[in-house]
């Protein structure tokens, strides 16, 4: 590790650019060199008198200009501006080196080169057939990609007959038409006091109202669901059981059975989100499962696979169901992109799906360790498996200003009020750990987070 402290004293710039200029003017000085290992950002911030945040900002406003490089557990290294490999042989990716922003929840991308190999293979596969892919298609329930679709689906435990089982692009799009089927105009949906934004955009487009039952430790009130299926309130109720965007619980079997037993009762149905089902390595049995008459289900491959993966599985409660369904989806965008199909199937069959998958699972539980240890101090959920977590702000920090706060810093982060249906807004962020950044991004920002939470709001420095 050098010695180096930067002079400061000659800039009236933000103290933060101004670590990132001295970084560039004494690499083109000399003296700095390319593989010199740069001073811990806390070491540093005592040197020069600056609030941690300010060190960690201009280390990252130079790794953005291509002059830094990070390793978890290493340190921060100088680089040859001028090169594209980390002085430790790491290979850089221009695509990570931007503002974190885990405001988006996005799984982990691989970087492993024999995944990449596989994932390229399968794209390149699909030029041997690109003209019939560019062409209107149908996929018959007896075809290949309906075949795919039900091997995918049994990783969470579905095996229903291929006639229940419709294709949408993307799980936002499958859910606007199950709503488009049960619900008019006015009707009431129900759903979780804190849900998924996606849900709350749909019922305001649709005219839709949303109702927000109150949770316990277990997930959704069962009394307040039964009350509103007895007083006809509600027509649907959904619910995204497994590792919940934001609060990353999922619904034990019990509390599934009390919710999926009162749907069948009262015949009201109920709307299964699993995007995150298939990384959930423990999970309990879906409500597709338990209540297969009354669930319509959805699991999509942005979760699991990657987000620009626009494909969506929907398991409808029976054939005529299905047949609703397919109509008002051929409305809405005529068909999946068969390129897309294409390669979801391809992937699913020679095991590149799977492979992902697990990638993304092992990935998930190391930045969850690494959030474990910064948040340490701190209250929040989390689950090995997902790559998110519910942050509960303290020290007299409201969300909005937590989140103010740390944009200063070039870290994005999710306000609790975007999944508020009912009830006070809670002061809590969600914090996604995957996307695009490396794993060092991820420490980084993380330390970020912890230091500004160990202030109080105005014991943090204002950046001039």
């Amino acid at each position: 590790m050098t010695s180096w402290i930067p002079d400061l004293s000659t800039t009236n710039t933000p103290r933060y650019m101004a670590i990132a200029d001295a970084i560039a003017a004494d690499l083109a000085a000399g003296r700095l060199t390319p593989g010199d290992r740069l001073p811990a950002q806390r070491r540093l911030a005592g040197e020069l008198g600056l609030d941690f945040t300010t060190v960690a900002r201009g280390y990252a406003e130079a790794q953005r200009r291509g002059l830094l490089a990070s390793q978890v557990g290493s340190g921060t290294y100088v680089m040859d501006p001028g090169s594209k490999e980390h002085p430790k042989q790491v290979k850089s990716d221009t695509r990570r080196n931007g503002p974190a922003d885990f405001s988006m929840n996005l799984p982990p991308e691989p970087d492993d080169e024999a995944l990449m190999g596989r994932m390229r293979a399968g794209t390149e596969a699909l030029s041997q057939d690109l003209l019939s892919l560019l062409r209107y298609q149908t996929f018959p329930t007896d075809g290949p990609d309906r075949e795919m679709a039900l091997r995918w689906l049994k990783g969470v435990g579905l095996t229903p007959a291929a006639d229940r089982v419709q294709f949408a692009s993307g799980a936002q799009a499958a859910l606007a038409g199950i709503l488009s089927v049960l619900a008019s105009p006015g009707d009431m949906i129900a759903c979780e006091a804190l849900t998924y934004p996606g849900i709350r955009s749909l019922c305001s487009q649709l005219n839709l109202g949303l109702m927000g039952f109150e949770e316990d430790d277990h997930g959704l009130d069962p009394a307040a669901f039964e009350a509103a299926c007895k007083g006809r309130i509600i027509k649907a109720l959904y619910l995204n059981p497994t590792l919940h965007n934001p609060t990353t619980r999922t619904l034990s079997l019990q509390r599934r059975k009390e919710l999926a037993e009162i749907s069948a009762r009262h015949g009201v149905p109920i709307l299964e989100d699993d995007a995150y089902g298939h990384l959930c390595q423990t999970k309990p049995q879906p409500f597709a499962v338990l209540a297969p008459e009354t669930t319509w289900y959805v699991g999509s491959l942005s979760k699991c696979v990657g987000a620009g993966l626009r494909l969506a599985h929907v398991v409808a409660p029976e054939r005529n169901a299905s047949m609703r369904l397919a109509r008002v989806l051929r409305s809405q965008s005529v068909m999946v992109s068969p390129i897309m199909m294409a390669l979801a199937s391809r992937w699913i069959e020679d095991g590149t799906a799977n492979e992902m998958l697990w990638h993304i699972r092992n990935e998930s539980a190391a930045r969850q360790k690494l959030a474990a240890q910064h948040l340490k101090d701190q209250t929040f959920r989390a689950d090995p498996d997902g790559f998110h977590l519910w942050l509960q702000l303290g020290n007299g920090w409201t969300s909005t200003a937590f989140v103010s706060q740390v944009r200063n810093q070039s870290i994005g982060l999710a306000e609790s009020n975007a999944f508020v249906v009912s009830g006070q807004s809670p002061e809590a962020v969600r914090l996604c750990l995957g996307g695009p950044h490396k794993r060092s991004q991820v420490d980084t920002a993380l330390s970020v987070i912890a230091e500004t939470l160990s202030n109080a709001p105005q014991d943090v420095a204002t950046y001039f």
